[in-house]
C-alpha cells in the first residue's frame, strides 16, 4: 500500500492510546508501517509536541531516518473538522511541494513531515517589522495556490460553517459547573448577532465592486496563529503548517484571523489587537504596490467579528469534547468578548 500523499489509503491499526506506557511502541509501528524510510528503525525518540489544542502531536527522531511528525486526532474533533477534506488537502499541498510531506493516515490520525531548522514565532512576534512582510509574503503564496489544485470547490465555507458551528455550541447539553458556564456563554444572543452579521455582509459588503479582491475565493488556512508560522533563519522565511481548518473562504477573512492571533490565548484584544497603522502594513506588504489597502483594511475589519464568533463556537464545542487540559469555556468566553469590543466594525466595515 503506497501511503505517501495518498488521502484514500488509511492504515488500520488499533487506536493509540496517549496515556498507555506502550505508547511510543505503538507510535513508531505505524510510522515503520507508512513510511518506507522507518521500515527497519528499531527504537526511536519521542518528544511530546506542547501548545496544541485541537490534537496531539508527537516529533519522532531516528539515526538515518528523516523527523517524522504523528498527530492523534483530538477527540470529538470530526465535529468540527472535515477530516476527509482535511487530509487530501493536505496530500494535494504535499505532493505539490507547498507543505511538509504527508506520508499517510492510520486509524485515528496521519503521519507528516517534521520541519528541521524550524521555530514557530511567539504571538508578540508576529507585528514586528522583522517578521511582518515574511508572514504577508507566506498569506500571498498561500492565497495564490490554485484552489481546484487544493481539490477544494471556488465557494466559501465560511458562512455555512459558522451556522453550523453555533447550531452544534447551541445544542451542547452540559452537567454540573459546566452547565452554567455555558449557560452564561449566552450563545442565542450570538447565533443572532451571527444572522445579522451574515444580513449585512450580503447587503452592504458582498454587492461593492470595489472590495472584490478583498472578498475573492482563496485557499484559506484560518487559523494563522503563531505556532502554526515557523521561521527558518536559514533562508528567512515563513513556513505555514497544520491545514487542519484550511477551506476555500475570503482572503479578508484570513488576515483577520491573523491579526486576531496576535492577541494569542490570552486573547486580550484591547492590549493585543494591532492598531490600524500596523494592519495596514502587512495589507500593503500583502498586496503590492498596486493594491488598495483602505477597501482591503476596512472589509478585514467586518470579518475580525467573524473570526470571533468563529473561534467562540469552536472553542465551546471543544470545551464539551475534548479531554485536553485547555479551558475552552473561558476561550469561548474571551472570544465573545472580543466580538463585543469589535462589534461596531462589523456594522461599519467596507
Amino acid at each position: 500500500m503506497v501511503y505517501r500523499d495518498n488521502p484514500d489509503a488509511c492504515l488500520p491499526c488499533p487506536p493509540i492510546d496517549p496515556t498507555h506506557p506502550d505508547r511510543d511502541a505503538a507510535l513508531l509501528d505505524v510510522v515503520r508501517q507508512v513510511v518506507p524510510s522507518w521500515a527497519a528503525t528499531d527504537e526511536a525518540n519521542v518528544a511530546v509536541i506542547s501548545g496544541g489544542i485541537t490534537n496531539l502531536l508527537f516529533h519522532l527522531t531516528a539515526p538515518g531516518s528523516p523527523p517524522v511528525l504523528v498527530r492523534l486526532y483530538g477527540a470529538g474533533t470530526e465535529v468540527v473538522i472535515d477530516r476527509e477534506r482535511e487530509n487530501t488537502l493536505l496530500a494535494h499541498l504535499s505532493a505539490q511541494g507547498f507543505a511538509p510531506p504527508f506520508h499517510g493516515r492510520f486509524t485515528g490520525g496521519r503521519v507528516e513531515g517534521y520541519l528541521s531548522g524550524t521555530r514557530p514565532l511567539r504571538a508578540d512576534e508576529m507585528g514586528s517589522p522583522r517578521y511582518r512582510s515574511l508572514i504577508a509574503a507566506a498569506i500571498r503564496q498561500l492565497h495564490s495556490f490554485p484552489i481546484a489544485a487544493a481539490g477544494l470547490r471556488p465557494i466559501p465555507t465560511l458562512w455555512d460553517t459558522l451556522e453550523r458551528w453555533m447550531s452544534a455550541a447551541l445544542a451542547l447539553s452540559f452537567t454540573g459547573d459546566d452547565a452554567a458556564r455555558h449557560a452564561a456563554l449566552e450563545l442565542p444572543r450570538y447565533a443572532a448577532d451571527l444572522a445579522a452579521l451574515r444580513d449585512h455582509f450580503r447587503h452592504h459588503i458582498a454587492p461593492r465592486p470595489e472590495a472584490a479582491g478583498a472578498l475573492r475565493p482563496v485557499l484559506a488556512h484560518n487559523d494563522l496563529l503563531s505556532g502554526n508560522l515557523l521561521y527558518s533563519a536559514t533562508d528567512h522565511a515563513i513556513r505555514i503548517i497544520d491545514y487542519e481548518y484550511g477551506a476555500c473562504s475570503y482572503a479578508a477573512f484570513d488576515i483577520a484571523n491573523h491579526f486576531c492571533e496576535y492577541a494569542g490565548f490570552d486573547s486580550d484584544f484591547a492590549r493585543g489587537f494591532p492598531s490600524r497603522a500596523d494592519r495596514d502594513a502587512l495589507i500593503a506588504a500583502y498586496l503590492g504596490p498596486s493594491g488598495d489597502v483602505t477597501v482591503f483594511s476596512d472589509v478585514v475589519e467586518f470579518f475580525v467579528a467573524a473570526d470571533h464568533l468563529f473561534w467562540g463556537t469552536w472553542a465551546a464545542i471543544q470545551a464539551y469534547h475534548s479531554p485536553i487540559d485547555f479551558d475552552f469555556m473561558a476561550y469561548s468566553r474571551l472570544r465573545l468578548a472580543g466580538f463585543e469590543l469589535h462589534r461596531a466594525w462589523a456594522g461599519s466595515g467596507a
